[in-house]
């Protein structure tokens, strides 16, 4: 490479001074100079393509030598890479596998204690369990007893319900209560009309007993066919039997005249003396007495 450049740096001095002379030279000159370069030059020329061609040919031989080092250093570090790999893998596996082991032995213990506490807390859990069972318990006995004290007291309430009715159906009961003018033993049209509703409910008493009640205001009786209160009473009484019976009514029916002696009103007004004036119906169950 450094001849090469010489004959360069060479070439390119006398190429040089050939132009910086050529003023002075001839043609003939000229042209001999030139034809001498021109060899010397090709000379050159070929002496630097035969050191090219040289070294090249160098290069291409180390090239291959360097290639086939490469290729075998590169199957060589396969080789030793796999080798390190089965290795590595080795290890890792019997390290896994030990890691592995120890880490069920781990998980073992702690599913024991796991186990342990569970019991433990189902055994706690079933006392608190128990307990409250216990108190469920304890709770339904008290609310059982109350249950049957209510029941016992409903029974007897029933029963005393069903006396009082008994002492009701038995008690003698006013059915209705008709007024009468003063002085006066007809019945009127309102007085047949309240009798009339209650036929039916006496006749559905079948067993018991009527009782008609007159009653006087309290007036002095100075003329007519009644010389007294007393007469009069028992003949409004006597009045309405007779209408009970017109009716269809074929209970016992027994009438009494009480005078002025039951007033329900006033009897120094004339409202009061109204009230006084008239009969009541009563209803008397069997074995009742009045």
């Amino acid at each position: 490479m450094r001849s090469i450049a010489g004959i360069a740096i060479v070439s390119i001095f006398v190429f040089s001074v050939i132009l910086s002379g050529c003023g002075k030279l001839s043609k003939e000159e000229f042209a001999m100079e030139m034809d001498k370069y021109n060899q010397e030059n090709s000379a050159a020329h070929t002496d630097l393509g035969n050191q090219v061609s040289e070294l090249s040919g160098k290069v291409d031989a180390q090239g291959d030598a360097l290639r086939s080092e490469v290729s075998m250093a590169k199957e060589a570090a396969i080789t030793a890479s796999q080798q390190g790999d089965a290795d590595t893998i080795a290890a890792a596996k019997e390290a896994a596998e030990s890691g592995d082991a120890k880490l069920r032995e781990e998980l073992m213990q702690t599913a024991n204690m796991v186990e342990e506490k569970a019991q433990q807390a189902s055994m706690s859990g079933d006392q608190k369990l128990q307990d409250q069972i216990a108190a469920v318990e304890d709770t339904n006995k008290m609310q059982a007893q109350k249950i049957s004290d209510l029941e016992a007291a409903l029974m007897e309430t029933k029963k005393s319900l069903a006396a009082t009715k008994e002492m009701a159906a038995a008690k003698p009961m006013i059915v209705v209560t008709v007024q009468f003018p003063s002085g006066k033993i007809g019945l009127t049209a309102a007085a047949m009309e309240a009798l009339d509703k209650a036929v039916a409910k006496i006749q559905s008493s079948a067993d018991a007993s009527v009782l008609v009640k007159g009653h006087a205001d309290g007036s002095p009786v100075l003329a007519g066919r009644y010389r007294s209160n007393w007469d009069l009473s028992q003949a409004r009484a006597d009045s309405v039997v007779q209408y009970l019976k017109s009716k269809g009514v074929t209970n016992t029916i027994r009438s009494r005249g009480l005078g002025h002696t039951e007033p329900i009103g006033p009897v120094n007004t004339k409202a009061g003396r109204a009230q006084n004036r008239r009969a009541e119906i009563i209803l008397l169950p069997a074995g009742s007495m009045m």
